[in-house]
This record gives structure tokens, sequence and C-alpha cells, in this order.
């Protein structure tokens, strides 16, 4: 489960006294020859590039943490969530204004540090292909690292467009060229589609025991489909989710407050995910996300659900307030939710870790009162909390004893994507209906009507992505892809602003954020300008 993070960590210790002992070489690192000896000492390499591995690009704030386990999230790039109380992070002081730029980065270290781990990858394969390993040993080797340099390659391409394909390794003390221009957005997907068919073909159905964590033949598949899906290859992205779910390997976990715990970890949901460890590699959602207090915790609650998302949550009935709910009681409008939006969402007069959280005003001494100043403060920002991903546990003071894997891809996303490529290529037919109402069941949410036309089905589709994989890091990329960001930027987003007058709650929505955003340039990031600087033949992108 956590075998490359320790195993790393464990190996090099003891090369380092063997070394220290016999005097041969450097006490602090293996030799190029010692290396590429074994299988097994190539495989700390392997693990090396593994344990650089991050769910989207690296945040841009002073953590310098990958965006999904960072204090700020990719969800507060969108209108599902806003920063939270805390100052100083990007989606605050760079992305509302507009202000990011080549030399003003949101992601700052995202390019150097995925061309850092492309070039291990590329090293890799170059040294595995020269050994006398067994061949199954090698094709499987190389299989991980292919897989691990299109993955790479996609977090660039999914923000910056087409990129540089470079698979071998730069030399910059030699006479061989090395700038390289960029390649077509179309070419790099081509690419994407490519390595991972290769990796596929070498990669195992499953893993177990200290192989868990590794690559699989889902994973790289899933890889392909999701390029796809963004590429708009609709019949490919049908075809490739259709794979997967043939596999007979994948499934829902039954429970979806659960299935993010770490007590149910690599579950058979799970496709692939980042590894975490208590202690070693620690990850700080509680910390990060949690709320203030309640009554103390010391949580930053820098993740604050903002209204829109909470109007997309369907009631018990399948529809929400604005399709006309019988549910929807504007006295008690938390009441008869979906059960996604209970395990989403932390509101006002909801238990927490055995206490009430609230967010109205008026109450003597409650850090968890919303903040209505629009400046920083140790206040949540909208009126709600996020709970998702949350281990209630713990509590939200800072800790390293949490080791929860960050998922990439699960089986859910899988059954979504499909239903969206296929319900775009051949029309929302019974394997469309079939997809995303596997999804509802497991939440008891009623199937979707029948007679939906491709258009409805494509709104039906959209909205159940937003719900069921919220706080995820997907809707930063969904909104982008559907060229969907200019509109919804053009509106201010909103919190719920609650009071108490003689026993009776009044609930008031209010503006809470405005983001400027820019359709002539901002659906791209700017490359760095220290990029530019370094290869005369990289062109930015329009606008910057």
């Amino acid at each position: 489960m956590k075998h490359y993070i320790t195993i790393l960590l464990i190996s090099f210790f003891f090369v380092r006294c063997a070394d220290s002992m016999l005097d041969i070489q450097p006490s602090d690192q293996l030799s190029d020859y010692t290396v590429w000896d074994t299988p097994s000492t190539a495989n700390l390499f392997l693990n090396d590039i593994y344990n650089s591995l991050n769910n989207g690009p690296i945040g841009g704030n002073w953590l310098q943490l990958p965006a999904q386990v960072s204090n700020d999230i990719l969800d507060n790039y969108t209108d599902n969530s806003t920063y939270g109380p805390m100052g100083g992070t990007f989606s605050a002081t760079l992305f509302d204004n507009g202000s990011y730029s080549p030399t003003n980065l949101l992601f700052t270290n995202t390019w150097r540090r995925m061309y850092e781990n492309i070039r291990k990858c590329n090293l890799f394969i170059e040294k595995i292909n020269t050994t006398d390993f067994d061949e199954d040993i090698k094709k499987n080797m190389i299989a991980q690292a292919r897989f691990l340099r299109v993955y790479y390659y996609k977090i660039l391409i999914d923000i910056y467009g087409g990129v540089p394909l470079i698979t071998r390794v730069l030399d910059r003390s030699g006479d061989e060229e090395i700038e390289y221009p960029r390649s077509s957005y179309e070419e790099c997907i081509t690419f994407i589609q490519e390595e991972c068919i290769a990796a596929a073909a070498d990669l195992p159905l499953v893993v177990t025991g200290l192989d868990i964590g590794r690559a699989t033949k889902g994973a790289a598949l899933m890889l392909k489909g999701s390029a796809e899906l963004y590429a708009e290859r609709w019949q490919e992205a049908a075809e490739t989710h259709k794979q997967i779910m043939e596999l007979d390997v994948y499934d829902l976990f039954p429970d979806y407050v659960g299935l993010f715990y770490e007590d149910n970890e690599n579950n058979e949901e799970v496709i692939f995910d980042v590894q975490y460890a208590p202690i070693v590699k620690p990850i700080r959602y509680n910390q990060y996300m949690g709320v203030p207090d309640i009554p103390s915790g010391g949580g930053w609650g820098n993740c604050d659900p903002t209204q829109e998302l909470i109007d997309s949550y369907e009631f018990i009935d399948g529809k929400t307030k604005d399709e006309g709910s019988a549910m929807y009681d504007p006295a008690n409008p938390y009441r008869h939710r979906e059960k996604r939006f209970y395990a989403s969402i932390l509101y006002d007069g909801s238990t927490w870790r055995g206490k009430t959280l609230y967010t109205r005003l008026g109450i003597p001494n409650n850090v968890n009162e919303i903040n209505l100043t629009g400046i920083g403060g140790n206040r949540g920002r909208t009126g709600y909390f996020m709970r998702k991903l949350q281990d209630s546990t713990f509590q939200s003071t800072p800790t390293n004893l949490i080791g929860t894997n960050s998922i990439v891809f699960r089986y859910a996303e899988t059954l979504l994507n499909y239903a969206e490529a296929q319900n775009e290529f051949a029309g929302p037919d019974q394997s469309v209906y079939d997809a995303i109402n596997k999804v509802r069941s497991r939440v008891e949410q009623p199937p979707l009507p029948t007679g939906l036309s491709k258009d409805q089905m494509r709104e039906r589709i959209r909205r159940e992505r937003r719900i069921e994989l919220a706080f995820e890091g997907k809707w930063f990329y969904d909104i982008r892809r559907w060229r969907l960001a200019e509109g919804i930027f053009s509106r201010p987003m909103h919190g719920m602003k609650i009071t108490e007058d003689n026993g009776v709650l009044k609930y008031e929505v209010v503006e809470v954020r405005k983001v400027l955003f820019d359709a002539n340039k901002n659906y791209l990031l700017p490359i760095p300008q220290y990029a530019i600087d370094q290869n005369s033949k990289l062109i930015q992108n329009p606008g910057y």
C-alpha cells in the first residue's frame, strides 16, 4: 500500500551504510552502475518517480504541494468553492483579479517539476533497455515508466495545451539539439494514446501485496480515455472506457463517505491513486480544509463551498430547487437532500465529530460564523465547509498521522466519462442511462427520466460529474474543456447568510466572490517565462 515510499527510504538508508563501510563510492548516492545492476536497485529509481507523483498541477502557494493536497485545491479555481479565511493563496491573490502571467504563475513549479519527472522516465527507459534483465521484467518496468511519463505530460497538456514532446535524455554539455518546439495539442493527445496502448499491453490487470500503488492496465486505459474525452475524441473515448468496464476488475465501493477513508483505500473502485503514508509522507486535508473550530481544532477552513454548488445537489426526489423539487423547504433548505450532499458539505446545524456546527450570525465567540467582511479573518466565507475527503476520526489540528491516498482515477469517473463520450458520439442510448444510473443508485437517487434528448442528457451528465466528483479537481478541467468558464465567471459567487429572529432562522443568499476571466487567453495558462528564456523555439500561449 505504501511500499514505494517506505522501500525508497529504507533502501537508500542501507545502501548509504554499506557504501560508507566499503568506501567504494559517495555515501549519499548510488553509482550509475549500481542502480542498473539488478532489477531491485533499478526499482529504487522507479520508486523515486512514483514518489514524485502529484494529483494535478503543483500549487503556487508557499507550501509548494500538489494542488489537490494543498491548502488551495483546484475547486477553488472554479465556482464550486472559494478560498477560506487564510490569506495568500493564489486563488485569491492572482486568480480572482486575473493577474497571473508568465512571471506571476498560478502553479509556480508545475512546468519545471513535470519535465524533471519526464526526464527521469526517459533516463529510466533508456537504461533499462540496455540491461540484461529478464525480458518480462524489463517490459513491465518500461511499461510503468511510459505510463508515468504520459501521466506527467497530461498534467502539462491539460493546462498549457500543446507542449514539447521529449522522449530522450537531453545533454546540455554536448552538441546535440536540445531545444524542442511545442507539438500541437492533437499531436500530444495522439502521443498519449500510443504510449498508453503500449504500456497497457505490458502492465498487469491487478497488482497485489508490495506492488499495490503501481500502474495497471486499467490505469493506462483510464489515462488514455480521459485524454480522449478532454480532446473530444468521442468514439475513441467511449470505446476506451468500455474496455475498462469490461475488464471486470472494478466496481463502485458501496459507501460514498468511506470511499475516501484510509481504512478503505485501494478498494475495488480505485483505479489509480497517489500513495501517502503517516509520518513519512502524510496528507493534511483535515488541517487545510477542516473547520476553524468546533469548539477547538485549528483547521484552516480553506475550501468553502459556494451556494452555486449547494444548489446543484438534488433532493431525494431527483430534482433540484430550481427544478421545482417538492422536497425543498425554504425554511429548512438542507433537509431531504441527496446522500452526497451530507457526505460532502458541512452546513449550519450539521453534526461533525460529535458536535453541532453553526455558521449563522449572532452566536457569541463562534469562529465558524460566516465572514461577510470580504477580507481575511479566521472564519469561513460562504457559510459552508468541505466535509468530503476529511477523515472524521481525526481532529483538524496539524498532524502527520494521516496517510490517506489521493485518488486520481476511480470507477465512478469511468462510468461518467463513458456516459459523456457515448452520448456525444451516439446520443442517449441505454448504455448511457445504465452508466449514469449505476452511479446514482449507489446513493439511492432515482434513475434519470427516460426520453431525454442528447442536449438534455449532456446537462444531466455534467451535473452528475459536478456532484459525484466534487472537490476531486475534475471540475477545474471540466468547465474549461466545455468552454463554460467565461459564462460562469461572468457572474458573482454566493454564500448563505443565516440570522435568527425570535427563534426563526432566516436564510439570505449573499455575494462573496468575483473572478475576472478573459476568454481570449485564460482557458490556457501562461507558459513560465523562465521556460521561454531557455528555449528559443518555445512559443507563448496567446494573450500572455
